[in-house]
């Protein structure tokens, strides 16, 4: 005799097969992108938990925008005040009224509720597998693609209409988002090759004064988008072997115990080079490591809501050097994930992102009519920072001692004597989903979209690669990856010496301003030489054009990287 749990279960399946069934006679089923990758296993377990986001449409959306541009307004009633969570919830979040019967129809059929955002739009919410698929009327499957094995709705949901809800996510979890650090093993000190030190790097952007001075991030909050956890006897020996204060480390783990493995080909060493590099610009901050379980993303939807709904009171600069392309992107995770870079943008928080390390070739998929740019550095409420290669004075004891001038991060090898790929270079392009934004209509093309990168610096990895240390010390660190936690870095500085984060003006449009004076050249290396398309050697593919950097902004470095003492100072 079967269980009462089996009959449930069996009970459960079968309504899943009738209401598949029922839609299926009333109108064709649209089978999902993730349904059709790899091979189908069978069903994914009825009781394996699955947890979803469900979007609700949020009040006075077309005012938000509008409330953006006049919080950097000077002279406007908004100038600066930027919201709480709380408040933003209050006022763009959904109708009171349709949010509590959300919630309730989702407990009256299965689902136990995880966390009712601040945010008033946004609910977390987890059940068995053979409920979600139930309630959403779509099959999920376990699929195997290569080594690798993921689940995935067979068709698009069906959102029920007493939701009023904008999407669902979470119903896979196919789409992996990727580290954007790159490290060439053989340059290291004992052959004679050359890596960078943080002192290397401070002298070499004009830091020292701001340490002098004080500024050093002390009493500031820095957060950071990641997957698999740094550690802090890491960060201790990190800053025992250069001489350098002790920052603070806070760990948060997302779904799970902190753990420095992440699942499918991941590991932590991109979250220590962003601990590193954010700690070694703002030498007194706090960094503050949010950890997705894997590099699903679906797990990092969980990591950005915590940052822009639970930490924006306290936490205004944060960093990711994870992403994907536009293109490799599920849609509605994608939306979700904008949604809350712009909550971000209203409550004064600002987000700095890799661009990525793969020129105009972003998706990595040979087709040079797709040219391609990573998400969430694309996102108009994001800082996209590229990459460049610093070319500098260095003494005879392997010192930096003068910045000369830089150019765009690019490097093929096409006979390949090093062993690795050649495919590397600053990411940088044109978005194919977000149009482009104010701030940007002065400096960049004509084109309509949303450009990228915003910024530039050091990224590569062959004549510039930073130290680490993970487990014991490292040396040839590069990607944009090292580039945007220290970008973020300076902004901490920035807001310890402006006092107050409403002082601090969205750095999208501070830095556009800036790079449009007269005295740009004293705040911005600007970067005038190289291209960031991709060799024609690089995984047998035809080359990517890539674009050229000129004077003044440019899709291959953007406004160019920092001339760290003027840039705080002007700022």
């Amino acid at each position: 005799m079967k269980s009462p749990v089996h009959m449930l279960w069996a009970t459960l399946l079968l309504a899943v097969l009738a209401t598949t069934v029922s839609a299926s006679a009333a109108a064709p089923r649209t089978v999902t992108r993730e349904a059709l990758h790899g091979r189908i296993l069978g069903a994914l377990s009825p009781q394996t938990p699955v947890k979803v986001h469900v979007l609700l449409y949020g009040q006075h959306e077309a005012e938000l925008d509008e409330l953006i541009e006049a919080q950097n307004t000077p002279g406007s009633r908004d100038f600066g005040h930027y919201l709480t969570p709380q408040e933003f919830g209050r006022y763009f979040g959904a109708d009171p009224a349709t949010y509590a019967r959300a919630v309730g129809v989702l407990r009256a059929n299965g689902f136990t509720i995880v966390d009712l955002a601040n945010n008033r739009r946004d609910i977390v919410a987890r059940a068995p597998a053979a409920i979600v698929s139930a309630f959403f009327r779509t099959p999920l499957e376990l699929h195997a693609e290569g080594d690798r094995v993921f689940y995935a709705a067979r068709y698009a949901p069906l959102i029920p209409a007493a939701l009023h809800a904008r999407l669902v996510t979470g119903l896979n979890d196919y789409h992996l988002l990727h580290s954007h650090l790159r490290r060439r093993p053989r340059y290291i000190d004992d052959n004679g090759d050359f890596s960078w030190s943080p002192q290397d790097v401070a002298r070499a952007y004009d830091l020292n004064p701001l340490y002098a001075a004080g500024l050093t991030g002390a009493g500031i909050s820095l957060a950071n988008a990641t997957a698999g956890a740094a550690t802090q006897s890491d960060l201790s020996n990190f800053q025992s072997t250069f001489n350098l204060p002790a920052a603070q480390l806070v760990s948060t783990p997302i779904d799970g115990a902190l753990s420095t493995s992440c699942g499918h080909g991941c590991a932590n060493d991109e979250s220590t080079l962003d601990m590193d590099w954010a700690t070694a610009t703002a030498r007194n901050v706090t960094f503050h490591q949010v950890v997705a379980h894997t590099t699903a993303g679906n797990d990092f939807d969980d990591v950005y809501a915590y940052i822009a709904d639970k930490l924006a009171t306290t936490t205004h600069i944060a960093s990711t050097s994870f992403g994907s392309c536009e293109q490799g992107q599920d849609p509605d995770e994608e939306a979700l994930d904008n949604g809350y870079f712009k909550q971000s943008a209203a409550e004064g928080q600002w987000w700095f992102a890799a661009a990525g390390d793969h020129g105009t070739d972003d998706c990595q998929d040979g087709s040079t009519t797709a040219l391609s740019v990573d998400f969430p550095a694309s996102s108009p409420y994001v800082v996209a920072v590229g990459g460049t290669d610093v070319h500098a004075t260095v003494d005879g004891n392997g010192n930096v001692t003068k910045y000369k001038s830089e150019t765009v991060w690019q490097y093929g090898n096409c006979s390949q004597t090093d062993g690795l790929s050649s495919d590397e270079a600053g990411g940088g392009g044109v978005s194919t989903v977000y149009a482009k934004p104010s701030y940007q209509t002065a400096l960049t093309p004509k084109d309509g979209r949303r450009d990228v990168p915003d910024v530039s610096l050091l990224a590569d990895d062959v004549n510039d690669g930073l130290y680490i240390y993970n487990r014991t010390l490292q040396a040839g660190n590069g990607g944009t990856s090292e580039a945007a936690p220290q970008w973020a870095g300076l902004f901490a500085i920035i807001e310890q010496k402006k006092a107050n984060y409403k002082n601090v003006t969205d750095p999208h449009v501070r830095l556009y301003q800036l790079a449009a004076s007269a005295n740009r050249t004293t705040y911005f290396h600007d970067v005038i030489g190289g291209n960031n398309g991709i060799p024609a050697c690089a995984d047998d593919f035809t080359v990517f054009a890539g674009y050229t950097a000129v004077a003044g902004y440019d899709r291959a470095s953007g406004i160019g990287s920092y001339q760290g003492a003027n840039l705080v100072n002007a700022y």
